[in-house]
């Protein structure tokens, strides 16, 4: 018999656990978020970067990007994209950002402090 009281509760706590799991794995559904930071000792580098869905939010942060790519695009609704550039020398680097979907945000600050870089930013 108790044996029987052991089991009993051992049985009833393992199911209180997968209770508790399934309810909190089966919640709400968050987009993903990107934060991202280059230093300064990174040049003639690539960044792509693809999201599709809702609720997603990059943070990029990139401190030098002598001959540097940026490209980011987000599809989907209520993304959000904030890009901060120190781009200290910035001889021959490009940006490309595309949004595509219903309530968007784009936000940044830019410096590029030499020769020339570019920049391209689509909303649709």
């Amino acid at each position: 018999e108790k044996m029987t009281k052991d089991n009993l509760l051992l049985t009833f706590l393992i199911c209180l656990i997968l209770t508790i799991s399934i309810i909190k794995c089966s919640g709400p559904a968050y987009g993903n978020d990107l934060n991202l930071t280059i230093d300064n000792n990174t040049d003639q580098g690539t960044f792509n970067s693809f999201q599709d869905g809702q609720d997603n939010d990059i943070d990029f942060d990139i401190v030098s990007m002598d001959e540097f790519i940026i490209d980011i695009d987000q599809v989907g609704n209520n993304n959000t994209l904030n890009i901060d550039v120190d781009g200290r020398t910035s001889t021959g680097s490009s940006m490309y950002f595309n949004q595509t979907g219903n309530n968007k945000s784009y936000s940044g600050n830019f410096w590029c402090g030499h020769s020339f870089c570019t920049m391209t930013i689509n909303q649709n």
